[in-house]
């Protein structure tokens, strides 16, 4: 009877495979894709599911100080191994790999080392200029938290390399539900932001043990060859990343966190809560779908200059309108209804939160489109235009920000300034790709003529 149990469970194991194999798209990418796609929309889902419940656990105040927490992690993570894991991809060999990876582990170990000294001796004076005194005890979270998102984003890029989107799927999953669980767990039995803090921990780090036991089973021969002279060479080989890439990724950080944390010290941590909140429910997901897309779209794309210098061109203007049509329409449509979705599911004191995602609703859609590409700037090795565009937003955002806390302007109209910078800035990301992309042809072509 066991036997014959057990057969039937693999057999409908074996059918609801097949049932989702001929489901998916047949093309590799857009299966790899949808498969991303699924694991973070599942686990963004329960992120979304679980937020009518923390809105009733924890104050708008309460979110604030989780909004300028995750702000800081946010900026300090993309530095952890100074984008030396966005070359784990691109060598030909796997022990180049091997070796980049770990040079990408001391870096971070370095940094968030780094991390804790910089907490130990400035903790007090950040949070009086953050206006979130409630920081103060857990600022021991930080380079804790530094240390688990470096090491998940090290190995995510292993995986892209190994094309290992099944598991990457996974712990998108994991990572949304060791989030909810802690923060709907520990909120219900006590009080403060420390619930919000430690699932944000928990969802940064989900996922790496996962990702490094499948490497060390799959992959363990490339990391006999790691060495302190060949560390040396891949990370010579490879110091556009650092001297580029890490620099315009510490720019993204500062425009994208920045504003959190400007709307804490400005606005005080309610309206900062607000601010996070719509982060929160709008924001992520489309992040996480969009994330998946590049992941795949660097994974593939990364063989073309080499391969097809035009095609990759092609694949870009391709994906950009594909991207705008697919999150267009839901972007419209969400943030139009959000005012009066936010008051019924959040509750009356979150119909603020929903007038800013109505506001910053245009912007959404745009980055839903673009940034997702953004990745052609490193398969193209033009990370100064990278920095460059970095630079730009930063100016525009904060300066912005900074404008209307000088003028005197009220919540809903320095979220406009935000909304309005963020778009103008995606849209010179946008043509300067496309320059860096007709560049490479025009080069190809030379080099064909001659």
């Amino acid at each position: 009877m066991k036997i014959n149990r057990m057969r039937r469970v693999a057999a409908a194991q074996r059918w609801l495979k097949d049932a989702i194999r001929a489901h998916l798209p047949k093309s590799r990418f857009a299966r790899s894709v949808t498969m991303l796609a699924g694991g973070s929309a599942l686990g963004q889902a329960i992120t979304i599911l679980v937020s009518p419940i923390l809105t009733r656990l924890y104050s708008a105040e309460e979110f604030g100080v989780f909004g300028v927490y995750a702000s800081m992690l946010g900026i300090i993570t993309v530095v952890a191994s100074l984008r030396y894991e966005y070359a784990i991809p691109l060598p030909e060999d796997d022990q180049t790999a091997a070796n980049v990876l770990a040079l990408c582990f001391m870096l971070l170990l370095g940094m968030s080392l780094l991390s804790w000294v910089v907490v130990w001796k400035l903790g007090e004076q950040i949070v009086a200029w953050a206006s979130v005194p409630k920081l103060k005890p857990y600022l021991w979270l930080v380079p804790l938290g530094m240390l688990g998102a470096g090491t998940y984003q090290i190995l995510n890029y292993w995986a892209v390399r190994k094309r290992d989107f099944p598991n990457l799927a996974r712990t998108r999953l994991s990572r949304g539900v060791a989030r909810a669980a802690l923060q709907v767990g520990v909120g219900f039995v006590h009080s403060g932001p420390v619930g919000l803090l430690l699932g944000q921990l928990a969802g940064e780090t989900a996922g790496s043990a996962s990702l490094g036991l499948s490497a060390w089973r799959k992959d363990r021969a490339p990391f006999k060859a790691v060495s302190l002279r060949a560390i040396c060479h891949a990370g010579a080989r490879y110091k556009r990343f650092p001297f580029f890439s890490s620099w315009a990724d510490l720019l993204e950080g500062l425009g994208l966190q920045l504003p959190q944390l400007l709307f804490a010290a400005f606005y005080g941590a309610e309206v900062a809560g607000w601010f996070a909140l719509g982060q929160r429910v709008i924001a992520a997901p489309l992040n996480l779908v969009g994330d998946s897309v590049a992941q795949v779209y660097f994974g593939e794309a990364s063989r073309l200059p080499r391969e097809d210098p035009k095609s990759i061109r092609q694949l870009y203007l391709k994906l950009t309108a594909r991207l705008a049509l697919i999150g267009g329409l839901p972007v419209a449509v969400l943030c139009a209804l959000a005012p009066w979705f936010f008051t019924i599911v959040f509750g009356p004191g979150w119909k603020t939160a929903g007038r800013y995602v109505q506001i910053m609703g245009p912007m959404f859609a745009v980055r839903f489109a673009i940034i997702p590409l953004s990745h052609t700037m490193n398969i193209l090795e033009r990370q100064d235009l990278y920095s460059v565009w970095e630079g730009t937003r930063l100016v525009l955002v904060v300066g912005g920000l900074l404008a209307g806390r000088a003028w005197g302007i009220s919540p809903v109209n320095a979220v406009t300034i935000y909304s309005l910078s963020m778009l103008i800035a995606y849209l010179v990301l946008w043509s300067l790709i496309w320059y860096a992309l007709r560049t490479i042809s025009t080069v190809d072509r030379q080099e064909r003529h001659h």
